[in-house]
């Protein structure tokens, strides 16, 4: 059926009200969950046997298209079993998340089961030597970052404090360890030669006095580092604070240089 001119543009101006209306989400999705802006897809997750561990290997949105780029790696120890479906599912929504912001660094995160983590405390290289070997990685201690949820918190601690040849920035959220503070004085030229430190804690949680220690501890020795105190909420959780704390720190600390919107890449 023929319309006239008038009929027209209130069709049109119709359909300019419904197109700005349709929602999206924090990472650019419509409600369908299709493609964020500019094609960019989620990243993958991987399932890995090394040896007798699984190790589960978060691959970010541009790892599979940009073949030629090197990524940064986040080795995150968990509180127990690092392959918690519940934390990696978290880590990939916060870093598929982040992935489209301006200067955030897509990184590599790899995940130990609770056995490969006791076995990374003795044998680092090997599991690192595994991951730079079959992925893309920028294989230098300035592109790798350890950290560590409550009991993974402990081994990320005694990971960077001995072995600083391999991992250059460390982040800490609830670690338990009452021995922490005086591994400090023990390391302390380890301690120093890491670029960044950040220890986040619950005001609430058992682990606050051993964090309260680590922290004077490094103040004594004129350690630089982070250290903050947070009060339990639903946007406080250890989750959340992957996207609003934990990948930023990794993104601003970490070597990228393949990444030419990395802060670090001038």
């Amino acid at each position: 059926m023929w319309r006239d001119a008038g009929q027209n543009w209130v069709l049109l101006v119709v359909a300019l009200v419904f197109a700005v209306a349709i929602p999206v989400t924090a990472n650019g999705q419509g409600r369908g969950g299709a493609a964020r802006g500019g094609g960019l897809r989620g990243g993958t997750v991987e399932k890995v046997e090394l040896g007798d561990h699984r190790i589960t290997v978060y691959l970010p949105p541009s790892y599979a298209s940009d073949t030629s780029r090197q990524f940064p790696v986040i080795y995150f120890l968990n509180d127990s079993d690092g392959g918690n479906d519940a934390m990696v599912d978290a880590i990939k929504s916060s870093a598929d998340r982040l992935a489209g912001v301006q200067g955030f660094s897509e990184p590599i995160v790899v995940i130990p089961d609770a056995a490969a983590t006791a076995d990374l405390q003795r044998h680092a290289e090997d599991l690192v030597g595994y991951i730079d070997r079959n992925y893309h990685t920028f294989n230098a201690r300035i592109s790798r970052g350890i950290a560590g949820l409550s009991k993974g918190g402990d081994a990320a601690f005694h990971l960077a404090d001995t072995r600083p040849d391999v991992f250059s920035a460390l982040y800490l959220i609830n670690a338990p360890g009452g021995d922490m503070a005086s591994s400090v004085e023990a390391n302390e030229a380890n301690l120093k030669k890491l670029y960044a430190i950040s220890v986040d804690v619950e005001t609430k949680d058992p682990s606050l006095a051993a964090n309260q220690q680590l922290h004077q501890a490094l103040m004594r020795l004129h350690i630089p580092h982070h250290y903050e105190e947070y009060d339990a909420g639903s946007s406080n959780q250890p989750g959340e604070r992957l996207e609003r704390n934990l990948l930023p720190f990794f993104s601003k600390n970490l070597a990228a240089p393949a990444n030419p919107t990395s802060p670090g890449v001038k």
